[in-house]
């Protein structure tokens, strides 16, 4: 409906704005409480040694290139605080921190 203030002026009413839904976010993959990375690098850097100082494994680590073809896998117990203090207030059955291989 026009409101008239004056003679001279003529304003109409706007009608009240849209309400914009959100933006749905798209999530590829599953949500996962696994962190799942990879050593990359050029040849005869160090990564194999890397590897096994973060895994306390053996995997081969060869003072020549190309020495690890095939890639290796492991699962590596991070400690965390929180989860402790879960633990010690809930004073759960068994405690289980990460999944086991």
């Amino acid at each position: 409906k026009p409101l008239l203030l004056s003679s001279s002026f003529l304003i109409e009413t706007m009608p009240p704005k849209k309400k914009e839904e959100p933006t749905k976010r798209i999530v590829l993959g599953r949500f996962s409480s696994n962190l799942k990375m990879g050593i990359v690098g050029v040849p005869n850097v160090g990564k194999s040694t890397f590897f096994n100082t973060l895994t306390k494994l053996n995997v081969a680590a060869e003072n020549y290139p190309f020495c690890t073809i095939e890639p290796n896998e492991a699962k590596v117990v991070l400690p965390d605080d929180r989860f402790d203090w879960l633990c010690n207030h809930f004073n759960p059955s068994s405690k289980v921190s990460t999944p086991r291989p």
